[in-house]
């Protein structure tokens, strides 16, 4: 059964047709497949696509389907883990050893604390994947 951690950069490539659609939309087919992300990204999901609309990309209507399909699907679909002391320990951390941006080093601490289900990395952000990497995690640009 394969498991696969999802940051938000991956995650959008869910919801809005872009770079990397096509490669999510064949992780989700997988009926074997476990998803896994951390709280974080609803609100990281919500920015996104509120970015999006501020940019003319999308309009209202789409905005709020979307987000109502990502509350569903996070719900649904992912084993959510919840931020707590010890990620915040963690990621200050990482953002020194590997230079992440804040959220970027949390999502990489709640990924090591699943790291026994040895779970893939799927990230569009070039850092992440790096650091990811270094820290022996397999990883997954859905974009190349």
């Amino acid at each position: 059964m394969p498991v696969y951690y999802l940051d938000t950069s991956a995650l959008v490539k869910r919801y809005h047709v872009e770079s990397g659609s096509e490669r999510l939309d064949q992780l989700f087919a997988d009926s074997a497949s476990t998803f896994i992300t951390a709280n974080i990204t609803f609100a990281e999901l919500i920015s996104a696509f509120d970015r999006k609309f501020q940019e003319g990309v999308i309009n209202e209507h789409t905005l709020n389907y979307v987000l109502a399909v990502v509350s569903r699907d996070l719900v649904e679909d992912f084993w959510l883990i919840e931020l707590d002391r010890v990620h915040v320990q963690r990621s200050q951390e990482l953002i020194l050893r590997h230079h992440l941006r804040t959220l970027d080093a949390l999502h990489l601490a709640v990924l090591l604390t699943v790291r026994d289900l040895a779970p893939v990395l799927v990230s569009a952000d070039h850092r992440l994947l790096d650091a990811a990497q270094r820290e022996q995690f397999a990883v997954l640009n859905p974009a190349t």
